[in-house]
């Protein structure tokens, strides 16, 4: 036994000293470079693509395997090289290969190149018509069989995971420019390094890479990093990523830079990833400014100043989950989450809660041509669509959604309206949304459903169905100036339709009925007891003599309906009661040149005139006279004044009224008894 046991260690020992031998003499007995032929032989027959190794190539056996190239270029569909390496290291430790390990040294590329370039028919450099050969395919699939079947099992037949353990690896001096000839594109990525720390099996390791990246339509360039933690579990099919950090920002002078950090777990089967991720907060008014993307002027010169945002979510590659959601912009917060039940369809639901949301101050400031009133037109010819006019209605955007949420707010201003609490509802699907809003209105409430239908292309459909109550309108008229020349109470229903993609065609396509009632409130414009003296004055020729009017008109309830067709409302049974007069109204209001034109009768309601102006005290023939007044002009600015063409009627009337009186009496003086009492009344 002792024989057999010596015979054995002197063929191990043999055997090993035959290794060692081999691997100290073979490097310099077989070289290389003799092989630079056969080596591009097989690279061309598997892929067609030209490989040229123009510098020494270095190699070693025992006891690590490994390989030196250096400048090494390829060339596909053209004469040029699109692909270029000043030099690889890599070097693998022989004997741990047997277990299905791969421990490296340090693995170094520096200098790799890459320009990849598409014609103007769509083909790219890189691309040839090479078909593989039927030795390589073959050579190729007893490559892939032969590397199968020498994967490790346990004793249950189950594969072992590859175990890695690598010193570190060094990129350096990475460039991969892409131009497309077709369109005129260019984009480049270089300035690129990646360095790690030691990469093994479930042992954390940092990273680094570093890159330029630049394209030349648009003209931008930005400095971009990626840093962080990365760990695997091969076996397990884990991945983790932690304490990331993505950075960008303009290859500028102290240009701003966009941060995205946090941590993802990443596992292979099932399919699950989580994580977090926050953009922490920077200036995107700089930002945009520094890429040269001209933001429009703004109300407000400190908006887009501040942006932040975070977030935690899962998905399991069918749904996702942003269970978690926060975003600051400016001084306005909102949080919430956000779901999407299928990726595939893009069904999406989410509830959302912020505090003040001014949108006013980030649309464009009044200037002297937006605040300044127009002259007043009784014209009703539309105003031609301005030629700066973009669509309202994104429709492209708005058709595919498949949407269900809520949005509560403490506040919202938006065209000078302010909702307060404010609490939204939308729902979209198949081509149709629906938004219903309900909110404190200006010491009212306002419950507004609003429906939209952008099946056909084009003509999107809009229907608005809103109930107002209690909206006090003198404080309303401070945003809305074409109210100011109301106030009271407001309670009004709305129900109206339009259809089209620009604001003029909106208007001038709304159609629908309003119908409101005042309360308590007053006419800011016009003193209407004024008006009627002066009728009554210039038909006795007398002159006022009260100076002290007033500006206002009190009255206890004022209602009435608005037909809408075409963009022109219509109104025929306009009511008030005024402390002294009774008030009928009709007339248009042109939506589409903000124009009205309206005619208001008074007549007394007492026995005299509502003053005590010697000029104007007339007796009890005259309470059931109309007084005609008509305001025309700008909405907001109307101006009212004594309606001369339904004037002549009111004196017509009056003069005939004159002539029933003398007969009557003509008629009492020879007249006495029974026949008397039944002609009385006759000729009124």
């Amino acid at each position: 036994m002792t024989r057999i046991t010596k015979f054995f260690v002197f063929v191990v020992a043999g055997l090993a000293l035959i290794t060692i031998i081999a691997a100290l003499v073979l490097p310099k007995v077989i070289d290389p470079n003799n092989y630079r032929d056969k080596i591009s032989q097989l690279v061309f027959d598997n892929t067609g693509l030209t490989l040229s190794i123009d510098g020494p190539i270095g190699w070693s056996v025992f006891p690590w395997l490994g390989l030196t190239l250096q400048d090494v270029n390829v060339k596909g569909a053209t004469d040029k090289p699109f692909a270029e390496l000043g030099k690889a290291e890599v070097s693998v430790k022989l004997l741990p290969l047997l277990s299905q390990t791969v421990e490296m040294q340090t693995a170094t590329l520096v200098g790799l190149k890459l320009n990849l370039i598409k014609d103007k028919d769509g083909k790219g450099n890189w691309e040839t018509n090479h078909k593989p050969s039927a030795t390589a395919t073959s050579a190729e699939a007893s490559t892939v069989a032969s590397t199968e079947a020498s994967t490790t099992s346990d004793k249950s037949g189950n594969k072992q995971p590859l175990q890695i353990d690598i010193a570190n690896v060094i990129a350096d001096d990475l460039v991969v420019r892409y131009q497309d000839l077709a369109t005129g594109k260019t984009y480049t990525i270089d300035q690129a390094s990646l360095k790690t720390g030691a990469i093994r099996n479930q042992e954390p390791f940092d990273f680094e890479l570093l890159a330029r990246i630049s394209s030349n339509e648009p003209a931008l360039a930005f400095q971009t990093g990626l840093s962080g933690n990365f760990s695997f579990d091969l076996q397990n099919g884990q991945y983790t990523l932690k304490n990331y950090k993505l950075s960008a920002k303009p290859d500028v002078a102290q240009g701003e830079s966009v941060n995205l950090v946090g941590n993802i777990n990443y596992q292979q089967k099932p399919m699950q990833i989580d994580g977090s991720m926050d953009v922490t907060e920077f200036n995107p008014a700089r930002l945009l400014n520094q890429i040269k993307v001209e933001l429009p002027p703004m109300a407000d010169p400190k908006a887009l100043n501040k942006l932040s945002f975070n977030s935690q979510f899962t998905t399991d590659g069918k749904h996702f989950d942003a269970n978690t959601l926060k975003l600051n912009l400016d001084s306005f917060h909102i949080d919430g989450n956000f779901k999407v039940a299928d990726l595939d369809t893009q069904a999406m639901t989410f509830q959302f809660s912020g505090n003040d949301l001014n949108l006013d101050n980030y649309l464009p400031p009044p200037t002297d041509e937006t605040a300044k009133p127009s002259e007043a037109s009784g014209s009703q010819k539309p105003a031609p669509a301005s030629t700066n006019e973009v669509p309202l209605i994104p429709e492209d955007a708005l058709r595919p959604l498949d949407i269900k949420g809520s949005l509560k707010l403490n506040s919202l201003i938006v065209a000078k309206l302010k909702f307060e609490n404010p609490s939204v509802q939308l729902r979209a699907a198949n081509g149709r949304q629906e938004v219903k809003i309900n909110s404190a209105f200006y010491k009212g409430t306002i419950d507004l459903d609003t429906r939209l239908d952008v099946r056909q292309k084009g003509n999107p459909k809009v229907t608005t169905v809103a109930g107002l109550k209690g909206i006090n309108l003198q404080s309303l008229a401070e945003p809305v100036p074409a109210l100011s020349s109301v106030e009271g109470n407001l309670n009004a229903d709305v129900n109206v339709a339009t259809h089209g993609l620009l604001q003029s065609t909106l208007t001038k396509n709304l159609s629908g009925k309003v119908g409101f009632g005042i309360g308590n409130g007053a006419f800011t414009g016009a003193n209407f007891d004024k008006l009627v003296c002066e009728g009554i004055a210039q038909i006795r020729n007398k002159e006022l003599q009260k100076k002290d009017w007033g500006e206002s008109t009190q009255f206890k309830n004022l209602s009435g309906s608005f037909d809408i067709r075409n963009g022109v409302a219509s109104n025929d049974n306009l009511t008030a009661a005024l402390s002294n007069l009774n008030l009928k109204g009709d007339g248009k209001v042109n939506l589409i040149q903000q124009t009205m034109d309206y005619h208001i009768g008074l007549n007394i309601s007492g026995a005299t005139a509502p003053d005590s102006d010697p000029a104007c005290q007339v007796n009890k023939d005259y309470a059931g006279v109309t007084w005609p007044v008509r305001c025309r002009g700008k909405l907001g600015k109307p101006e009212c004044g004594l309606d001369t063409e339904r004037l002549a009627d009111t004196i017509a009337g009056l003069a005939k009224q004159e002539v029933q009186h003398r007969i009557e009496k003509e008629i009492e003086k020879k007249l006495d008894g029974p026949l008397k009492d039944a002609l009385k009344g006759f000729f009124k």
